[in-house]
């Protein structure tokens, strides 16, 4: 039953699956956690049996989970609870909740997530995405994905919204009560009774479980595994909201030589876009600003992108070097765990980061309702999350790379690749990652 519960397949089967996917060293990771799982179930057996008879409550959910950050994940992750009838408090250090961020891209997986927490508003409002296109930088189409087979193949249609208006939906619809603003994590201590988070304010939260959802420089991540060098990708990123009516520019991606613009509709006349470019780490930025610096890089590109840079103000345009981190082998410690960029960091390439944190929450939500021994809970959760995230995490590195190709021969080749690939290998690409349902 705990196989089928955690693995969903025997122990050999999975093994061998992940050898021939992602490698022995994979396989050492998963059965790690296997074990870890195993004996954890047997310390339950043992311990329920001997406190059968007495009025000792369980390792259980007495006090609230304790979520640090509220992001999109965090926030998932506090509707998923109560959606399971486990209460949370969620502790965000910004003062105010502000409309940060820019365009996000839903794929089959992370809609039907919304769908099963209840957020039929947010899949119904939010734009549909049509055909998925790469193009060279004059415009020439490398490569599609048409919308109405990705939704026949993966059951539900790709959707783009922007990041304010999700983190917004599921604010309502979990409950602002349990949203406390201004409070910075500063440390935790755990016992066989519970969590507690120190807040920098001198205060003290004690809860059943703690979530790190507090993002790429997570406090909780450091204290469970120390300071680690964040993994730069090697290129930087522009990123912006635009309205343009008037706009006729075919959306997708465009690949130059070390750069690459994309574009996405939030509405009929309202855009996303992104741009990159290979630099150095903590290049400095142009004097002349961020959009006169974008004009220039895409001034002979297909003729509609410098429009699209053009129609978007000077205070819409954001811009950061991409980082990710290696794949951790797991991600608890106890009554501890992490979840969405906490946990798995990923580059944007695949458009999965969001997604990946909507699946952490509904899993670990799921975890705890069926397990009340939270330790068991979070290895379950971890078991079930680690090698998928950690697969994509890989992807999406290195779908990176191969955009930002510099050489030209090199960018040939990718290229002319791309446009000779069969519709059939492009899905394939895909079917890992938007396939999937949690």
């Amino acid at each position: 039953m705990l196989g089928q519960v955690c693995l969903s397949a025997p122990w050999w089967l999975t093994s061998l699956l992940l050898v021939l996917r992602h490698g022995p060293r994979a396989t050492i990771h998963f059965l790690d956690i296997a074990v870890r799982v195993v004996l954890l179930s047997v310390v339950r057996f043992i311990n329920d049996s001997r406190n059968r008879n007495t009025k000792k409550p369980p390792m259980g959910k007495t006090e609230p989970v304790i979520i640090i950050g509220a992001g999109i994940g965090g926030l998932a992750t506090a509707l998923a609870l109560k959606r399971a009838g486990i209460a949370a408090r969620v502790f965000e250090r910004a003062e105010t909740l502000q409309e940060v961020g820019a365009g996000l891209t839903l794929w089959a997986n992370a809609v039907k997530v919304l769908q099963k927490l209840g957020l039929e508003e947010v899949t119904n409002s939010s734009y549909n995405l049509a055909d998925g296109m790469i193009y060279s930088a004059e415009g020439e189409r490398l490569s599609a994905l048409p919308a109405a087979r990705l939704k026949r193949r993966f059951g539900a249609t790709n959707l783009a919204v922007h990041r304010a208006d999700l983190q917004a939906a599921l604010l309502t619809a979990g409950g602002g009560d349990a949203l406390e603003l201004g409070c910075q994590a500063s440390s935790f201590e755990q016992d066989e009774e519970g969590v507690t988070l120190n807040l920098a304010d001198g205060r003290q939260i004690r809860g059943s479980a703690l979530i790190g959802a507090d993002g790429l420089h997570s406090t909780i991540r450091t204290q469970l595994f120390g300071a680690e060098k964040l993994r730069y990708a090697g290129y930087t990123a522009w990123r912006g909201v635009a309205t343009s009516p008037a706009l006729t520019m075919q959306v997708g991606e465009y690949w130059g030589h070390g750069t690459r613009f994309g574009l996405v509709p939030l509405t009929r006349s309202r855009f996303y876009w992104f741009a990159t470019r290979n630099a150095r780490e903590g290049e400095p930025e142009s004097p002349a600003g961020r959009k006169r610096e974008v004009l220039k890089l895409f001034t002979h590109w297909y003729a509609s992108i410098p429009a699209i840079i053009e129609a978007t103000p000077e205070s819409n345009i954001l811009r950061n070097d991409i980082y990710d981190r290696p794949p951790l082998p797991y991600w608890s410690q106890g009554r501890v765990t992490l979840s969405g960029d906490a946990a798995h960091p990923m580059t944007p390439n695949l458009g999965q980061g969001a997604c990946q944190a909507l699946e952490d929450a509904f899993v670990l939500a799921q975890c705890l309702e069926q397990t009340e021994h939270v330790p068991l809970a979070l290895q379950l959760y971890q078991a079930r999350r680690i090698p998928r995230t950690n697969h994509i995490t890989r992807q999406s590195w290195t779908l990176g790379r191969i955009g930002q190709w510099k050489h030209p021969l090199a960018c040939q080749i990718r290229n002319t690749g791309f446009k000779l690939l069969p519709a059939a290998f492009q899905f394939a690409l895909f079917e890992d990652a938007v396939g999937h349902e949690v």
